[in-house]
C-alpha cells in the first residue's frame, strides 16, 4: 500500500473540507456520517466512526405518537414488557 499525502486548506473558521479521495477511502457518503480524530503526539489520524445501533424499539417519531396516544386514551394493562411492546406496535400500525 502506497501512502498518499492529500492537502486541504484550513478555512476562516478553522474548518477543513475532506477531499473526495479521503471521503471515498473512509466510505463517507451520508451528510451525517461521523469521523473521529486519533491524536498521537504531534500527529492526528482521521477515521470513520461507526454509530452504535440503538436498542430502542421505537423511532423518535413513534415515541411522539406513543406520547400522544397515552394522553388520549386510558392506559392499557399488559402482563409483561413483551406484551406491552406488541401492544404499542399494534397501536402504531393502526395510525
Amino acid at each position: 500500500m502506497t501512502a498518499k499525502i492529500i492537502t486541504s486548506p484550513v478555512g476562516a473558521k478553522a474548518q477543513v473540507t475532506l477531499p473526495k479521495s479521503v471521503r471515498e477511502a473512509l466510505h463517507l457518503k451520508a451528510q451525517h456520517d461521523l469521523v473521529g480524530f486519533v491524536i498521537q503526539g504531534n500527529r492526528v489520524a482521521l477515521t470513520r466512526i461507526e454509530p452504535v445501533p440503538s436498542t430502542d424499539p421505537f423511532t423518535n417519531t413513534e415515541w411522539k405518537t406513543i406520547e400522544q396516544l397515552a394522553a388520549q386514551t386510558p392506559a392499557a394493562t399488559c402482563e409483561n414488557a413483551t406484551e406491552s411492546l406488541h401492544y404499542l406496535k399494534r397501536q402504531l400500525n393502526r395510525r
